[in-house]
């Protein structure tokens, strides 16, 4: 295997360009600029596994960093939410004030930092959620002070309690939104998420934060996320090998990291030309660890319909007809509608045009023609 390689497909692992992105972080980073006025102070990015979504957020991490900001970064890992981020909060206020931070009875010193030791009488959540109020509170006025402010960075959000999300959200919105303080908040989630946070139980917090879609790349921005990395490695890529590389990964950012690496690898050391041959080797290899860690985990995850919905569209080459899904699946047009609606969320599917659909990664077809349900 060639060393030196330049490409991380490693889910959460920055890759070495982060391309396509520039006018989201450009939104971003002007909204830290201004304050909590700007309506991108508070935003959601929403996208299907692999799109890259923990890679833009640690984007925006960096850009706060640079600014001299602080950053709590954490996930929806189930229940402790509220605890975890008042910790963190307690811990950054602590090293900016002498005088030891006040703590709810659950929250103490520990040699390592702070922890959560719940008694017998757990804190409920209400309870974590004042905690984290007052130190959010604190450590933003402080903070306020250096001309500074406070980074929120949530990935996985579809993963944590609903009610710890929605405490989280009502916290925020009074700190930051009512209250303006500089704390910004910036979360990821599977389109999914978007639902959860549109229903009537949803903080208002959540419904009103901006929201970006973290879609396919365009051919331009993929094109420069592989051939980059290669030519700061003092190699280069074939050009008719690129545009076969750049067909491979049909836009998503964790496939363009696996095609990039494979292809990488598949060259004689040291590597100085990724030609034909290394990116027909390395989409091989790249579309067999696709199926396993981004289609499988999805296809999971969906309904018995929607699987028999994309089993239907893999009784064609390209892309389908809604009306020829709907009749192979013996359904109306617009009962189909609604199952075309989930997987597009899903990131399964894309449209391309009037009525007509097609699986959002080549690699798919193949795949799923191979699962037990497509006998």
């Amino acid at each position: 295997m060639a060393a030196n390689n330049p490409f991380s497909p490693t889910f959460g692992a920055p890759p070495p360009v982060v391309a396509g992105r520039d006018d989201i972080l450009k939104a971003v980073e002007e909204a830290l600029d201004t304050g909590p006025t700007h309506p991108d102070y508070t935003t959601l990015f929403l996208g299907p596994r692999g799109a890259g979504k923990t890679v833009v957020l640690n984007a925006v991490e960096d850009l706060a960093r640079a600014r001299g900001w602080l950053v709590i970064s954490d996930d929806g890992s189930p229940k402790g939410l509220l605890g975890r981020l008042a910790r963190a909060a307690n811990r950054l206020l602590e090293g900016r004030n002498p005088v030891p931070a006040r703590r709810v009875s659950g929250v103490r010193a520990a040699s390592l930092g702070l922890e959560f030791e719940p008694s017998t009488n757990v804190e409920s959540t209400g309870e974590a959620a004042e905690e984290l109020r007052r130190v959010f509170a604190e450590l933003g006025d402080s903070l306020a002070t250096d001309g500074a402010g406070l980074l929120i960075s949530l990935d996985e959000l579809l993963s944590a309690d609903l009610d710890e999300v929605r405490q989280f959200g009502a916290v925020m919105q009074h700190v930051s939104r009512r209250e303006q303080r500089p704390i910004a908040f910036v979360g990821a989630a599977l389109p999914q998420f978007e639902d959860q946070i549109e229903s009537g139980d949803a903080a208002t917090f959540l419904q009103r934060c901006a929201r970006y879609d973290i879609g396919q790349l365009d051919q331009s921005a993929t094109r420069r996320a592989l051939a980059q990395p290669i030519e700061d490695r003092d190699a280069s890529i074939d050009a008719v090998a690129l545009e076969q590389a750049v067909a491979a990964t049909s836009g998503y950012a964790f496939m363009v990291q696996l095609v990039g690496f494979h292809s990488w690898a598949a060259a004689p050391e040291p590597p100085r030309l990724i030609g034909r041959h290394e990116v027909a080797q390395g989409t091989a290899q790249a579309q067999k660890r696709i199926g396993r860690l981004v289609l499988a985990p999805t296809w999971k995850a969906l309904s018995e319909t929607d699987r028999r919905f994309l089993v239907a569209m893999t009784r064609d080459d390209g892309q389908s007809r809604l009306a020829d899904i709907a009749e192979r699946l013996g359904v109306s047009v617009g009962y189909a509608s609604v199952y075309r609606q989930r997987l597009l969320r899903a990131g399964m599917i894309i449209s391309t045009g009037h009525g007509s659909i097609d699986l959002a990664h080549h690699a798919a077809r193949d795949w799923i023609r191979a699962q037990p349900a497509a006998d």
